[in-house]
């Protein structure tokens, strides 16, 4: 009897558990839905100023999305090395700074400037000191020529001493003339010799006769100061990286897409920047226009991700190279279900919307997205066409979600 008993109970607890538990997880997932849906009052919905539209099939201008950073064009970056050992004297430019073609950026304080200028001067004033004593002697020589030739003419003096005369005086002459040429020669070589540096006017020796030992940095082209790596009194090193001067009328917006896009991406697409969230948005770079200029053959191995670039045009220069931006490429159109993008929230990695099911109520919808253009959104999964969802007031609801998930 007892046995009897025991397979009884034991055959109740079999059939009985397993409804128990059924009816747990019913309420449980009851639960876990009604998190989802959002009832509010009459009074809640006019406060939250909820508007709403309908998800709908239309012809969407595909565009893919890209995360980019605009960038100067390294063709156009002119980097400038220090070209002798030296001490910084002078500084004239900070990053940032619009510079023209040949203007001076720095001064170069440096002690081989002084050396090829103080021999210079050596060699100058040895040959001035023979210009000037040759100068005597054909101012000598051509007096002697006029005194013979006189002398000739009134039949004093021989031919012969009249010839010898006029042969001394021109041969002077020679001499002193290629003085002066050596003078003029010496004089370009050693300009072209500090020419090489930059720096160290040969003019200036000659007219105050003492050495300048400084070589003067200038821009070999127009554009923006990058970045300046060096301070005044500091000491350098011959090609000490210094400055880097870049030509922004042309910049990169360069983007890296993923590689679910990558077949989509060809050079001579039309391309639209827009910044990131902060203080230029929806200011002064609406526009920002251009076309893809380059599309890595290379996915990344490691990022799955592929390098894109676009040109840009910034004749004014208020794109600053840096700058956060999102790249928007355009790639045709495609008939698909589409709704508002001001409709969708982002929850970390997660999309979702709220969609109106009947007065007052919502429910929370995890979406599944695709491509997007400025107005519209792909919805792969989540939302069927004719669904009704908030474009304004997602917030107020996202309050009371929370609220519900909390009770």
């Amino acid at each position: 009897m007892q046995r009897i008993k025991l397979t009884i109970i034991f055959l109740l607890i079999i059939i009985i558990l397993p409804l128990f538990l059924c009816g747990c997880n019913k309420k449980e997932d009851n639960i876990r839905v009604q998190n989802k849906i959002i009832t509010l009052s009459l009074e809640q919905e006019k406060n939250a100023k909820i508007t709403t539209d309908f998800a709908k099939n239309m012809e969407l201008d595909m565009t893919i999305t890209i995360p980019a950073q605009f960038r100067a064009q390294n063709t156009l970056v002119d980097k400038i090395y220090a070209p002798l050992n030296g001490k910084i004297e002078k500084i004239f430019v900070e990053p940032g700074i619009v510079v023209k073609k040949g203007q001076e950026i720095a001064l170069i304080k440096t002690d081989e400037i002084g050396a090829i200028q103080l021999e210079f001067l050596e060699k100058i004033l040895d040959i001035e000191g023979s210009i000037k004593e040759m100068t005597a002697q054909y101012n000598l020589s051509k007096q002697e020529y006029e005194r013979e030739h006189t002398l000739y003419n009134e039949k004093i003096s021989s031919l012969a001493d009249y010839q010898k005369a006029r042969a001394q005086m021109e041969k002077d002459k020679a001499a002193l003339t290629s003085l002066q040429n050596k003078k003029s020669a010496l004089v370009n070589v050693y300009r072209q010799r500090l020419a090489v540096y930059g720096g160290g006017s040969i003019d200036t020796v000659l007219k105050t006769r003492k050495i300048y030992p400084y070589v003067s940095l200038k821009a070999s082209k127009g554009g923006i100061v990058l970045e300046r790596n060096v301070n005044e009194n500091e000491f350098i090193e011959k090609d000490k990286e210094l400055f880097n001067i870049a030509d922004l009328s042309t910049i990169w917006l360069v983007g890296y897409a993923f590689e679910k896009d990558a077949s989509k991406l060809t050079k001579g697409e039309k391309v639209t920047g827009k910044l990131e969230e902060g203080e230029n948005k929806n200011t002064l770079f609406d526009k920002i226009e251009g076309t893809l200029s380059y599309v890595s053959p290379i996915l990344d191995n490691t990022t799955k991700t592929l390098e894109v670039r676009a040109d840009i045009e910034n004749k004014d220069f208020k794109i600053k190279p840096n700058m956060y931006a999102e790249m928007f490429v355009d790639i045709g159109q495609k008939e698909t279900l589409v709704i508002p993008n001001d409709s969708i929230e982002q929850y970390g990695d997660f999309s979702f919307a709220y969609v109106k099911i009947k007065p007052n109520t919502y429910e929370e919808r995890k979406l599944e997205i695709g491509h997007k253009n400025d107005k519209y959104t792909e919805i792969l999964s989540g939302i069927k066409e004719g669904e009704e969802v908030v474009v304004e007031g997602a917030f107020s609801l996202l309050g009371e979600s929370i609220k519900n998930s909390e009770k």
